[in-house]
């Protein structure tokens, strides 16, 4: 950090106790008032520097005894392949929400070669595909630090990108919710020459001060989001007394800019400045009560660029899903506002004091026509979930409308519906993400979601939208976004047990992918079902109105998972005429437990990680189950044996073959 200038950055409001506004509309002519979360351009590097203090001061220069590490924030159609040189193969290519914007995972091919990154050691493999054979060709390793971990892979022609990071090193209460989690963590992003992949060569290597959030590529542009958290040598987390506020309060005022702001380098040399002075921004929030202060880099690569340097923009406000479109990039932001009121109680003779928990997710626009653009911001009320890898798919943009679904039903004075949805515009003039509309309304007020349900799965496409709300069964709620200022519920289809993943299959059906379960009072978590084995539901989808479950397979006992359901990555088709060749990973549970099994509660035990595979037939709806492919075994002399392999296992389709990565292994045969 020895730069003065103004670098790309952005200071993270509290996420827990930010004050934040809220904001709706009713009927289908909305109001556009709600409070917006603008940003403002840094006017020089002593206004930026005096703001930083002040949020640092206001974090650090007190004693917060009753602050606790629990806040909330946390970090499609198949894209095009990428084309081999001479290749005619037909070949599968990495499941990303959007067609036109690929994502970071753990296995790329081009329909020749298979590129891999390592489960627990910095390093790439590459493997001939040799129909049903691969050869192991290439590896390389990326680092010698054993704390270092590969994230994700892009494959460019003959460039091929390998993110890494440092390895988590907190304590047990730290995490995502804490500042000791962002602080003094780096990002790699390596940059590989595999014109021959049978010799990569590294070109470079960038090392960002801040850890990754999320990363696309568009083209030969490579974007990334990452965060920063700044500290002090000897600046103490938590101060608990008058004398340790005090020490803080020295060491902030006698920093400077620099000691503020993250550095990037290239190959491992000195440290560069980001952005120049008129590229950053500030947010403009009220809130008193701030928890923690983050530096949020948004950057460009250029990967066909032999030299290449990050570019972009910074904004004020914490970042914790990042959602791009062929045309712009959103960066989404949840934020509780806690409030109090006093309330009558009649169990007891007084008055009791009630917290009213407000929640709203901030959103940031920016456009990718020349490189990256503020373009404004907008506030809706609700949060994006739990679950980090399905937040994306909450968003969509679609011929300049966002459209967004959040989840309001953990408010304290829900209403009928858990969730809602909101179309928005760019306002140019004043900056602004106007709501265009809200559902539900006067107009049409009928709930997405009953009271006491969750949101699983959404997805969004063309002017369709798609909801799966959860309790006993799976309401999947059809939307017709076609008018943007007035969207509604075309129909509501109730079936048994939910759906984490929604799939397009051709022009007529919706493949959801999650769990079966058995209605019972009780149940897991309370929600009157047990969830039971895997579930393949194809939905006919040709009449919106009338919705219907065509065909569903059950996969397994209770027990029974598949990564997809925690990264749409691992969901790997094929369209081949009228065949849709479909492969996921599954951690198989069927084996009978100790005890005697007792109704739809029985957990079963682990017998298999396997590629399950299926033919669908796009035109009729025809699903075939084909025999998976086995990856591991449970031992029968181990009773407690269990694999933890299944989350990251992967795999490709090139021509009639499919290669299956468990783990480090790629296992291949004819589809």
């Amino acid at each position: 950090m020895k730069n003065l200038h103004l670098l790309g950055l952005s200071l993270s409001i509290a996420v827990l106790l930010a004050g934040c506004g809220g904001g709706g509309v009713s009927g289908n002519n909305p109001s556009n008032t709600v409070s917006k979360p603008a940003l403002k351009q840094a006017t020089s590097n002593a206004e930026l520097e005096a703001l930083i203090k002040k949020q640092m001061l206001a974090i650090y220069g007190t004693t917060r005894p009753e602050i606790y590490p629990v806040a909330y924030t946390t970090g499609s159609s198949n894209s095009a392949p990428d084309s081999a040189a001479g290749s005619t193969q037909s070949f599968s290519s990495t499941n990303t929400q959007e067609t036109s914007v690929d994502e970071a995972d753990r296995l790329k091919t081009n329909g020749n070669y298979l590129y891999t990154a390592a489960l627990d050691k910095p390093i790439v493999r590459i493997f001939k595909a040799n129909q049903a054979t691969t050869q192991a060709v290439a590896e390389l390793p990326l680092s010698n630090d054993t704390n270092t971990v590969l994230t994700g892979l892009y494959l460019d022609g003959s460039h091929l990108v390998a993110l890494a990071e440092d390895q988590q090193q907190v304590g047990i209460w730290d995490g995502w919710f804490t500042p000791s989690y962002w602080r003094n963590q780096q990002s790699q992003v390596h940059l590989l020459n595999v014109a021959d992949p049978a010799a990569p060569a590294q070109t470079s290597k960038l090392t960002l001060e801040g850890q990754m959030i999320s990363s696309r590529r568009i083209g030969s542009t490579l974007y990334l989001a990452t965060r920063h958290t700044p500290t002090l040598k000897g600046l103490i987390e938590y101060p608990t007394t008058d004398t340790e506020a005090a020490a803080n309060r020295d060491l902030i005022n006698q920093a400077t800019l620099s000691d503020f702001l993250p550095d990037y380098r290239v190959n491992d040399g000195t440290g560069q400045e980001l952005f120049a002075a008129d590229d950053c921004f500030m947010t403009q929030y009220n809130g008193k009560d701030d928890y923690q202060t983050s530096i949020i880099s948004l950057l460009t690569l250029d990967l066909t660029s032999s030299n290449p340097i990050p570019q972009g923009k910074c904004f004020a406000g914490d970042t914790e899903t990042l959602y791009a479109s062929s045309e712009a990039i959103y960066l989404a932001t949840t934020h509780y506002n806690y409030t109090t009121a006093q309330v009558a109680d009649a169990t007891v003779s007084n008055t009791v004091t009630n917290y009213d928990t407000a929640i709203t997710t901030d959103l940031h626009k920016f456009s990718l026509a020349n490189g990256i653009t503020y373009q404004g911001s907008g506030r809706v009320n609700g949060h994006l979930g739990w679950q980090q890898d399905l937040k994306p798919f909450r968003m969509s943009e679609h011929n300049g409308v966002l459209r967004l679904i959040t989840y309001t039903g953990s408010w304290s004075n829900r209403t009928a519906s858990p969730a809602s949805l909101y179309t928005l515009q760019e306002n140019t003039a004043t900056q602004s993400l106007d709501i265009l509309a809200k559902l539900p309304n006067d107009t049409r007020p009928a709930p997405l979601g009953k009271p006491g349900e969750q949101i699983y799965a959404t997805r969004f496409l063309g002017d369709k939208g798609y909801l799966v709300t959860f309790q006993t069964t799976d309401p999947l709620y059809l939307l017709d976004l076609s008018n943007p200022r007035d969207p509604f519920i075309a129909s509501e289809l109730q079936i048994d047990g939910y759906s984490d993943y929604l799939h397009p299959v051709g022009n007529h059906y919706l493949l959801g992918i999650g769990k079966d379960a058995v209605a019972v009072a009780g149940g897991d978590e309370g929600r009157g079902a047990w969830y039971q084995g895997v579930k393949l539901s194809l939905i006919d989808i040709s009449n919106p109105a009338a919705p219907y479950e065509k065909e569903k397979i059950i996969i397994g006992k209770r027990g029974t998972e598949t990564g997809v359901s925690q990264s749409h990555h691992a969901l790997t088709t094929l369209q081949q005429g009228n065949n849709l060749q479909l492969a996921l990973p599954v951690s198989l549970h069927e084996s009978a437990p100790s005890y005697a099994p007792s109704g739809p509660s029985t957990h079963y035990s682990w017998t298999q990680d396997e590629l399950y595979r299926l033919n669908i037939n796009t035109v009729t709806g025809t699903m075939q189950a084909l025999p998976p492919i086995v990856g591991t075994v449970k031992n029968s002399a181990d009773i407690y044996g269990y694999s933890y392999q299944w989350p990251y296992d992967r795999s490709v389709m090139i021509d009639t073959y499919v290669h299956y990565l468990h783990g480090d292994k790629v296992i291949s045969q004819a589809w």
